[in-house]
C-alpha cells in the first residue's frame, strides 16, 4: 500500500468481552484498497466476532474501527451508511425463504439505497448472471443447493456496490461438490481487485490470492504474514501447530 494511502479499514485497540469472556483483545489491523486479507486460526479465536464488530453486528468495548478516514460510531444512523459501504456473505447464507432469488438480490439497494424497483430488479438480474444464477432468478431459496444459494448471498452482497466484503466461513455449510464453485467466485472477485476480508479454513484459497494471512488465538492476532511466508514458515509455535495441523488434514 503506497505511504500516503489512507487504508481502507484501520481497527486500533479493538476489545470485546461477552460476560467473562475476552473474545476480542487489543486486535490491530490495518487493509488496503484492493487488497484480499484471510482469517484463520482456531474455533473460538475471534475471527468470527472480528468480522461482526466490522459490519457494526456487534458492539465493542474499547478502541476504534475506521472506514478511510472516517470513524465507525453506534448510533443507528452510523450503521446504516457502515451497511451500504460493507457487504456480509454468511456462513448459512441468511437468504429470505419466502422471497424469490431475484427479490433477495433486489432488496438491499432498493431500501438502503432508494432504487427504483426496476433499477434493483435490473442489478439483481445483471449480478445474478455474473455468479451463473441468471436462469434461478424466479425460485425460492429453498429449491436451491447450498453452493447456489451461498452464490445468491454473494451476489446480494454485490448489489450494494460495497467497498469492502467481508466472508464469515463462506463454505463451512456447503458439501465437498459445491466448495469449489464458490472459491472459484471469491477467486474471481479478489482478481478483480475487491477488497475482502475472509474468514476460512481453506488453505487453498488463501495460498493462491489473498495478500496476507492473520492468524488468530484466545481473541489476539498472534501472526501476520504474506502466505508464503505464513505457510512456509511461521513464527510462533501456535502457528506452527496449526500449519502442521492444516498439512496432515
Amino acid at each position: 500500500m503506497p505511504e500516503n494511502e489512507i487504508p481502507t479499514i484501520t481497527v486500533e485497540g479493538l476489545s470485546k468481552s461477552f460476560g467473562g469472556f475476552q473474545a476480542l483483545v487489543d486486535i490491530e489491523l490495518t487493509v488496503g484498497r484492493g487488497r484480499c486479507l484471510v482469517l484463520c486460526g482456531p474455533s473460538g479465536s475471534g475471527k468470527s466476532t472480528l468480522l461482526r464488530c466490522l459490519n457494526g453486528l456487534e458492539d465493542w468495548d474499547t478502541g476504534e474501527v475506521r472506514f478511510g478516514a472516517n470513524p465507525v460510531g453506534h448510533r443507528a444512523r452510523d450503521l446504516v451508511a457502515l451497511r451500504r459501504k460493507v457487504g456480509m456473505v454468511f456462513q448459512n447464507f441468511n437468504l429470505f425463504p419466502h422471497l424469490t432469488v431475484l427479490d433477495n438480490v433486489a432488496l438491499p439497494p432498493r431500501i438502503n439505497m432508494r432504487l427504483s424497483r426496476d433499477e434493483s430488479e435490473t442489478r439483481a438480474a445483471s449480478l445474478l448472471a455474473t455468479v451463473g444464477l441468471a436462469g434461478h432468478a424466479h425460485k425460492m431459496p429453498a429449491s436451491l443447493s447450498g453452493g447456489q444459494q451461498q452464490r445468491v448471498a454473494i451476489a446480494r452482497a454485490l448489489a450494494m456496490k460495497p467497498e469492502v466484503l467481508l466472508f464469515d466461513e463462506p463454505t463451512s455449510a456447503l458439501d465437498p461438490e459445491a466448495i469449489g464453485g464458490v472459491l472459484e467466485l471469491m477467486v474471481e472477485l479478489a482478481e478483480a481487485g475487491s477488497t475482502m476480508i475472509v474468514v476460512t479454513h481453506e488453505m487453498g484459497f488463501a495460498r493462491r490470492v489473498c495478500h496476507d494471512v492473520v492468524f488468530m488465538a484466545e481473541g489476539r492476532i498472534v501472526e501476520k504474514a504474506p502466505p508464503n511466508e505464513f505457510f512456509g514458515s511461521p513464527q510462533t509455535s501456535r502457528a506452527r501447530d496449526f500449519v502442521a495441523q492444516i498439512c496432515q488434514s
